[in-house]
């Protein structure tokens, strides 16, 4: 469709802002701060450090430079972490006035 173009700060988007992005990869001078096996060393994106979906924000202090490869490995974990905390069937927590 002429005239289309992405926006990646939609409603689904868990990206912050160019600036705020910027200003981490400065402070972690474009390094990757994950080094997980297979890592680029050079950081071209920013991850949460504690996500989103399990209480985490989007203070500098919660962000990091990351490469691509270890994004995707740890993006990965918490996938699964987040699949199998749905999974967990609700009788399997013990009723609060049980314990």
């Amino acid at each position: 469709m002429p005239g289309w173009k992405s926006n990646s700060q939609g409603p689904r988007s868990r990206g912050v802002s160019k600036a705020v992005a910027d200003q981490v990869m400065a402070r972690d001078h474009f390094e990757c701060q994950a080094r997980l096996r297979g890592c680029a060393v050079i950081a071209n994106e920013v991850d949460h450090v504690v996500p989103v979906f399990e209480g985490g924000n989007d203070e500098l202090e919660n962000l990091r430079a990351i490469c691509s490869p270890c994004h995707r490995k740890k993006t990965a974990g918490e996938a699964t972490r987040a699949r199998q905390r749905r999974r967990q069937p609700v009788w399997a927590k013990p009723h609060p006035g049980l314990l």
